[in-house]
Formats: C-alpha cells, sequence, structure tokens
C-alpha cells in the first residue's frame, strides 16, 4: 500500500457537456486549459447516446480486460475518479436503456453525449503524485511521489 497525505482544493470546475461531445475527450480538454495535474471527479449525471467501456476479466496477473461497446440510450448513474498527472482515470455505473441492464466499468474514448452530461471537478493543489508501473505486480499502475 501507498498513500500521500496533504494537499487542500485549489478550485472547483463545473462543466455542462451538451448533445455529441465527446465525453472523455472533453474532460482531456479541460484538464490541458485549465493545466489539471492532480484532481477528483467527484458528480457526473447525464446520459450517452454511444458508450465506450472495458471491465476486467479475471483475478490473475497481469490483468486482462474486455471491451464493450453500446450504441443506444445510457443513463449514467454516476461516474468518479482521479486526475493524476494530469491524466483522467474515470469508472462509471450505467443503466442500458434498451435491455434494463446496470452495470459499471472504466470509461474509453468516444463516448458521446446524449442530452447532457453535468460533472465536478475538484483540482488538488500540494500533492505531487503520479503513477508508475508498480514493480512488484506486473501490468498494475500504482501512485508514486513526483
Amino acid at each position: 500500500m501507498r498513500y500521500f497525505t496533504g494537499g487542500k482544493v485549489e478550485r472547483v470546475i463545473i462543466a455542462s457537456l451538451t448533445p455529441g461531445d465527446l465525453f472523455l475527450e472533453s474532460i482531456e480538454e479541460i484538464i490541458k486549459k485549465e493545466k489539471i495535474e492532480t484532481g477528483v471527479v467527484t458528480s457526473c449525471i447525464g446520459s450517452f447516446r454511444k458508450f465506450r467501456y472495458h471491465t476486467i476479466t479475471w483475478t490473475g496477473m497481469p490483468p486482462k480486460d474486455k471491451n464493450y461497446e453500446i450504441d443506444g440510450p445510457i443513463e449514467i448513474g454516476g461516474i468518479q475518479g482521479l486526475i493524476v498527472g494530469g491524466e483522467p482515470h474515470l469508472h462509471v455505473t450505467f443503466n442500458n436503456c434498451e435491455t434494463g441492464e446496470t452495470s459499471t466499468g472504466h470509461i474509453e474514448h468516444g463516448c458521446e453525449t446524449c442530452y447532457l452530461i453535468e460533472l465536478f471537478i475538484e483540482v488538488i493543489e500540494g500533492v505531487s503524485i503520479k503513477k508508475a508501473k508498480d514493480p512488484d505486480n506486473p501490468g498494475v499502475v500504482a501512485f508514486v511521489a513526483k
């Protein structure tokens, strides 16, 4: 286990994505424009009309993922995650409105806003961390001091 202490919320960014906006690409644009190194996506709700995500497929090492693509109405129950080293790592809980199935996974590029997505990002200052390969666990990344 690794952990770091310190830091504080420097500012909050509130964003609203409209029909056709690409979700992860928009987050990356905000990160770049606002020069965010460390942050937290604390709340995110809305809907997708094109949705891309992945999940783990087993508990062995190294991790193996399965990618999914859904074209159709997706209701976002919530998205949360971290921004570390200027890179977002976001997970979603969602409902496939056509099948009624609820699931969760890791957001991928190419997710297209259906009607609206609203989110809050807390920008953290005073913590200097990044992600790097974990020497003890091949295929796994962990936080390290910058």
